[in-house]
């Protein structure tokens, strides 16, 4: 009974923004990895998904069914012989992935989130797996927090475009913020080349409220021919970065890029988009990252990433359409 009672405060909540929406959201039915393991970080790239997980070592391939196909390791650590995940006082806590291309090679950027000390790591991964780079993100973190005035940090997204790095920062760490600095400087700090950012820019965003608890930013993909950032945002029932709470659903939207301007406010709420099954029933799951597979100026098809705290991962295949 509570359950049922719980969905249907959702669906009360949700529904008071349906008319201030300025997307619609289809929604694919799930699919269960149960070899991936808490899913955080996802990128599309030439027919393949790339994944990376909270407690997992490895940079995953999936195919368009999100079955593993090839993994690259990306440091060993030590693992549960039981559940084959990391353990919780050890793990890096991948949580932001994206992908660039350099060179011959295409590389994958992972981010550790940054809420304690073993989880301020980076590393790079080179497509053709000869090269790997492994970088203390401690002097970059310390930059964002000090650019944003705020103690701790629980970094969850990463998207690159438009010559920016968006950094996507979880409110039950410091508050949901947007950091933007220069694609080329990140790059070059990831490489040892460099080790201060000319310029951290700030965004403070709100989203919506559920039984108490404010969604929180988890990840995002750059929209090239919309000029905006596409974001997930989901809603546990916990108030700091490192405990997972009760699951209470998820989001998803859109930022135009010209609404983000150095120490901007912006109220998300109204346009931010449930996940709904086809009934319109909220899907209670813990959206974690999203990947674009093809766009136009007004609609994108993609990919959503869950992670509901079980050791599985789930995926769903979505289109994000523009309202007239």
């Amino acid at each position: 009974m509570l359950k049922h009672l719980l969905a249907a405060t959702l669906a009360a909540t949700f529904a008071l923004h349906a008319n201030a929406e300025s997307y619609t959201l289809e929604l694919g039915q799930p699919h269960i990895n149960r070899d991936l393991p808490s899913a955080s970080g996802l990128n599309y790239r030439n027919g393949f998904f790339y994944a990376v997980g909270d407690d997992a070592q490895w940079l995953f391939e999936l195919d368009k069914n999100f079955y593993i196909t090839d993994k690259q390791l990306i440091k060993e650590y030590p693992i549960d012989p039981v559940t084959g995940r990391i353990n919780k006082k050890v793990k890096p806590d991948f949580e932001a992935l994206a992908q660039f291309r350099q060179g011959k090679q295409t590389w994958s950027l992972t981010l550790g989130s940054g809420s304690k000390s073993n989880r301020e790591v980076g590393f790079l991964l080179s497509s053709d797996r000869i090269s790997k780079h492994e970088r203390s993100l401690t002097s970059l973190y310390t930059q964002l927090k000090t650019a944003a005035g705020i103690a701790e940090l629980n970094i969850e997204g990463l998207a690159l475009g438009n010559g920016k790095a968006y950094i996507f920062n979880r409110g039950n760490g410091g508050g949901n913020l947007i950091f933007a600095v220069k694609q080329h400087e990140l790059i070059e700090y990831m490489f040892n080349k460099l080790e201060t950012f000319s310029k951290v820019e700030t965004f403070k965003v709100t989203l919506p409220v559920v039984a108490n608890f404010e969604a929180g930013l988890s990840g995002g993909d750059f929209w090239a021919k919309n000029n905006s950032l596409v974001y997930t945002a989901s809603v546990e029932a916990t108030g700091d970065s490192y405990n997972d709470g009760q699951i209470l659903g998820s989001f998803i939207g859109v930022i135009p890029l010209e609404k983000l301007k150095d120490g901007a406010v912006l109220n998300l709420t109204p346009t931010s988009v449930p996940l709904l099954d086809q009934g319109g029933r909220v899907v209670i799951t813990k959206a974690e990252s999203l990947a674009i597979i093809s766009s136009e100026e007004d609609e994108i098809k993609g990919a959503i990433a869950s992670d509901n705290d079980d050791g599985t991962s789930e995926f769903f295949y979505f289109e994000l359409e523009k309202n007239d």
